[in-house]
């Protein structure tokens, strides 16, 4: 079972997300701001980060560049979730290292399809790796 840590500043958003992912057979935690994330994510230890990119603290993409900064998180794949539209917004996220971005209100189903995509794709790409380096 896969583990998702879930950082909004909204907690109607968290519990729908929280309740959309554990439906999906997830194990869910959540934190309130990117203050939190790096502390939360120590802790948890998830296999991928929801990151909203619009909170009171610190934004989304501060706490995006401190996780892919550090050794210990950068492999962790975050996706983007935010009201934040922006072509922009989508290039910034990229550039820092986010593997997806979701616009909010997002389409019945799409929350749970990237995020499967998203554990798949780092799955295959390590496995890569490995087979790269053992061969």
């Amino acid at each position: 079972m896969n583990k998702i840590l879930v950082v909004d500043d909204s907690s109607d958003i968290r519990l729908l997300l929280s309740r959309t992912l554990k439906a999906a057979g997830y194990t869910v935690s959540e934190a309130t701001d990117g203050d939190e994330v790096l502390a939360a994510t120590l802790s948890y230890e998830p296999d991928m980060i929801l990151l909203d990119v619009a909170m009171t603290r610190v934004d989304g993409f501060k706490a995006l560049a401190m996780l892919k900064k550090d050794p210990r998180t950068r492999n962790i794949p975050v996706i983007m979730v935010t009201a934040k539209g922006h072509p922009t917004d989508l290039e910034t996220a990229r550039t820092l290292g986010a593997l997806d971005y979701i616009n909010k209100p997002w389409a019945h189903g799409e929350v749970e399809l990237r995020v499967q995509w998203a554990i798949t794709s780092v799955m295959r790409q390590r496995e890569s790796q490995q087979n790269r380096l053992a061969g």
